[in-house]
């Protein structure tokens, strides 16, 4: 590879930049994983002051044998990723990057420049889990490698 990332971070004044949602899939534990991500951003090494990657996991309430969710689950999953991610991206306080589907689990990937606003936010996106536990994680990664990985 070439000595050099010509990759720069993102200034927060250029948001939002748009969507361009790829999907791929691949395989975790065994079983198939679906991965969506907005490949927006892959151009960038991060976004200056999103410096922490939050992690909204789904349980699924009846996965299939694949651990996939059946056509009736998907749909309320997409549901609930709507209501979570309209509450999450208000003002681009957070950006939404990707969502992985394996193992009977669907995780939400976003990046945040306010943790505890986050964490405020979550105890509201509960009342949206219609049934589902939702679950938070919150680690910093102010270079983005999670969604390296995943892109």
């Amino acid at each position: 590879m070439w000595p050099f990332n010509w990759k720069r971070v993102l200034n927060p004044k250029y948001l939002p930049i748009g969507d361009a949602w790829r999907v791929a899939e691949g395989e975790h534990n065994g079983k198939p994983m679906i991965v969506r991500m907005n490949a927006v951003y892959r151009a960038f090494k991060g976004v200056r002051g999103y410096d922490h990657q939050v992690g909204i996991a789904m349980p699924l309430l009846d996965p299939e044998p694949s651990g996939l969710p059946s056509t009736t689950e998907n749909a309320v999953l997409d549901e609930i990723e709507d209501s979570i991610c309209d509450l999450f991206q208000e003002s681009n306080e957070s950006l939404f990057v990707a969502v992985i589907t394996t193992s009977g689990m669907r995780e939400l990937v976003f990046y945040t420049r306010d943790p505890e606003e986050v964490k405020r936010k979550f105890e509201r996106a509960k009342c949206h889990a219609n049934g589902h536990q939702i679950q938070l994680m919150i680690q910093p990664d102010s270079e983005w490698k999670i969604y390296e990985r995943l892109i």
